[in-house]
């Protein structure tokens, strides 16, 4: 996927996203980061065909995302959300069933095909023992693996969360991303995911994207644009980044960084 000067505006005021432009590498995992507010779901927004651009445009496979008719753009991409809601009383089964209604007609569809989606779904994210229990029962590390079984389900090749980590743990967390990388390691999806956490980012990308205000500041591999100056000056922190043998890169916050007064 592409994105040629991407300008995009939720008020027509004010842009959230001021000519972005970038691109996400097939079969890896990319992810971006940035302060709040500075557009990283609205990138994603356009990204996935559900925000339209003011201007420019994000291209998959040579067409343009809003060119492409809603069932079709589905079987291409699947897309979590930061917030999912469902009745509380539906089957884990039957929610991650719903990852299959872009390949449904008027005439029904493969249901055998469908079943097999569903079933390789929910081995995926081992949810198989709870495919009959309801959402409410789950904890939420499996409620949120219930919301990318139904993505999975979609059996598309590219894989969007919206933060995927919110809500949980710092063990769920972690559970959540090397299951993310596995699906990217073992069936070859292309991730591109929303993060705020800078150290899990370093961790479990190939690629990160940076943004600050709207635009893109920095892209590339996490060594390359992960730095003790690019730190203070987007996020207005002061760290340090070290390499260690068993820690690999990582970031260590130290402090705001002083206010410069007139």
């Amino acid at each position: 996927m592409e994105i040629h000067n991407v300008v995009f505006s939720y008020d027509k005021k004010t842009d959230q996203l001021k000519g972005v432009s970038g691109s996400v590498p097939k079969g890896k995992i990319t992810t971006i980061i940035g302060p709040n507010g500075c557009g990283k779901s609205t990138l994603l927004g356009v990204m996935s065909g559900n925000h339209l651009p003011g201007g420019g445009q994000a291209v998959l496979d040579g067409k343009a995302i809003h060119h492409y008719k809603p069932k079709e753009l589905a079987r291409k991409l699947a897309v979590v959300h930061q917030q999912n809601g469902a009745p509380s009383d539906m089957t884990v089964e039957r929610l991650v069933a719903y990852g299959r209604m872009p390949y449904r007609t008027m005439f029904g569809g493969d249901r055998e095909e469908d079943e097999r989606a569903v079933d390789w779904a929910l081995s995926c994210t081992n949810l198989e023992a709870k495919r009959k229990l309801p959402i409410d029962r789950l904890s939420g590390g499996e409620r949120q693996r219930v919301w990318v079984a139904m993505a999975l389900a979609q059996k598309t090749p590219i894989l969007f969360l919206d933060e995927p980590t919110t809500y949980l743990d710092i063990y769920y967390q972690l559970e959540m991303l090397e299951f993310i990388r596995e699906l990217n390691r073992k069936h070859g999806l292309t991730i591109v995911m929303v993060l705020h956490d800078i150290n899990q980012a370093i961790r479990y990308s190939d690629k990160i994207i940076v943004m600050k205000d709207g635009r893109i500041v920095a892209a590339g591999e996490p060594e390359d644009v992960i730095t003790e100056r690019a730190i203070r000056e987007i996020y207005g922190v002061e760290a340090i980044v070290r390499r260690e043998p068993e820690a690999g890169l990582h970031v260590i916050l130290t402090g705001i960084r002083p206010l410069v007064r007139p």
